[in-house]
């Protein structure tokens, strides 16, 4: 039992002496600190007894090499993975850098004056972009570079740089006002390119009045025609139009669309017919023989009216006949 007791205490004394004989190391990793004991005698031996391992461009201060002092703190800086797209290509890079526009220019990127840079989601130009500060580095970079393009709007040229991945972003980016009835060219949806020409043909205010209604809405085209044509409202037969069809079309011209119908209408009238004796001795009453005298007659007229806006506007006699049973009808045709 004694010797069990001595061993004991030789062995407690041995573990006593190895301890106290360590280093006492301090290591700040990326901001964390902890502290470590070891028999290392260079930073380099202090990083590998600590099982951190430095992978380009990760850095370390005091220098791999560097004798190992206690009272000094070996600091680490462990380079992030940045995910970063440019010109089409997806790749991860490795950087101890935290403002975006430092991680591009390891990369040999910059940034242009109208090109837009997509920091984990958000949009920056290249004066935003130098106005931020970071703490940490992003996780994502997306470059998206501009494209010069030409909008003919009416007759306004403007020259501009875009970002936007159609004509629809692209015109919104520019300010530019659509109504639904504006005309552009090429569709909404076309991505946009270097060099593209987009061209708005332009919808003027009219008020269309017809059928009862007032219509105040936008129309494009170059006369009277086009503009009805384009909201749906289309004269028929008699019906005619104020300004006329052929009219140029201008921006807050109001267009009044008559309808028109024709309508046949008889009138009969009763009427005595006067006996008159011809010189053969017949009886003869306007014109028709063998009537006798004091027989009731059936004059027969036949207008045609016409109606504009449901209205009666003209009547005129379209026939007249003599009868003695009720009239047949007719139309103004015939």
């Amino acid at each position: 039992m004694g010797g069990l007791i001595v061993g004991g205490l030789l062995i407690g004394a041995a573990l006593s002496a190895d301890y106290f004989t360590r280093t006492r190391v301090t290591f700040e990793v990326n901001g964390a600190r902890y502290r470590l004991r070891t028999h290392a005698h260079t930073v380099q031996a202090a990083l590998d007894a600590a099982g951190v391992v430095l992978v380009p461009p990760d850095a370390v201060w005091p220098p791999p090499e560097a004798t190992l002092d206690a009272r000094q703190v070996i600091t680490v800086r462990k380079a992030h993975v940045v995910t970063l797209i440019s010109d089409g290509r997806l790749q991860y890079v490795r950087t101890l850098e935290t403002h975006p526009a430092a991680i591009l220019a390891e990369q040999g990127l910059t940034l242009g004056p109208h090109d837009v840079l997509m920091v984990d989601g958000e949009p920056y130009t290249a004066n935003t972009l130098s106005a931020h500060s970071w703490d940490a580095a992003p996780k994502t970079l997306q470059v998206i570079p501009s494209v010069p393009i030409t909008v003919q709007d009416g007759e306004r040229t403007l020259t501009l740089y875009t970002t936007a991945p159609d004509v629809a972003r692209a015109l919104e980016d520019a300010g530019l006002k659509l109504y639904l009835a504006d005309r552009v060219t090429p569709p909404m949806d076309t991505p946009t390119y270097a060099e593209m020409r987009i061209t708005v043909e332009r919808a003027v205010p009219v008020t269309v009045i017809a059928d009862g209604r007032e219509l105040q809405t936008r129309a494009r085209g170059a006369t009277v025609a086009d503009a009805l044509a384009m909201v749906g409202v289309v004269p028929l037969g008699l019906d005619y139009t104020v300004p006329p069809l052929d009219a140029p079309l201008e921006a807050g011209m109001t267009i009044r669309v008559v309808r028109v119908t024709e309508h046949l209408v008889t009138q009969e009238e009763t009427i005595p017919f006067l006996a008159l004796r011809s010189p053969n001795g017949a009886s003869e009453i306007m014109g028709k023989r063998h009537v006798p005298a004091g027989v009731i007659g059936v004059r027969t007229r036949v207008w045609c009216v016409r109606y504009e806006d449901g209205k009666e506007v003209k009547r005129e006699v379209w026939g007249e006949w003599f009868s003695y049973a009720p009239s047949r009808t007719t139309s103004c045709g015939e």
